[in-house]
């Protein structure tokens, strides 16, 4: 059976920090073991985000892989992936997409249109299970922030989180579970 690809795009803020997103990248490498190959692309300037760039890298990103993938977002990457997926320029299917601590962006949310999604956002994303993460006491991203992922995309299936993690450091054992239970 070949390797299955995993994409995972960080949040905010610098990978290698001690809250950085690429503590739960080695973890997804480390638990999902040698059947996937989890790819962490670093994104440009990280600390100062902004949409264009981490769109550019993710679409280079993807246009080296020509097999069905698993993409999996954290918090503004989730953002970012979302908005490209919609945009609907990626043709490849997608096995399943993984939205951790996702903030909404729209006008009853953070109301910043670089990274808002449209309204019909689940209609504009390619066939996939979609799957949504968020602890119910998130510092950085309010929980509240789930429902309207939950409104946007009704067909998703959302893991409410307990505790008050954003960036799931040591682990997020559902979304291990949640990649594993997809048909290969």
């Amino acid at each position: 059976m070949a390797t299955q690809p995993v994409l995972f795009i960080q949040g905010a803020g610098s990978m290698h920090h001690p809250e950085g997103s690429g503590r739960l990248a080695a973890y997804l490498a480390r638990e999902l073991g040698t059947g996937y190959r989890v790819i962490a692309p670093e994104m440009p300037d990280a600390d100062h985000p902004h949409y264009q760039p981490w769109r550019d890298r993710i679409d280079q990103e993807l246009q080296t892989i020509d097999q069905e993938m698993i993409l999996i977002g954290h918090s503004l990457g989730g953002s970012v992936l979302l908005k490209y997926l919609t945009d609907g320029s990626y043709q490849t299917p997608v096995r399943g997409l993984f939205l951790v601590s996702v903030p909404n962006w729209g006008p009853d949310g953070w109301a910043d249109n670089e990274y808002a999604t449209p309204p019909d956002t689940g209609s504009r994303l390619p066939p996939s299970r979609i799957f949504l993460y968020h602890s119910r006491d998130d510092p950085e991203v309010p929980f509240t922030h789930l429902g309207y992922y939950q409104n946007t995309l009704p067909t998703a299936t959302a893991r409410p989180i307990d505790g008050a993690e954003h960036s799931f450091v040591d682990g997020l054992p559902p979304l291990v579970d949640d990649i594993k239970s997809l048909p290969r």
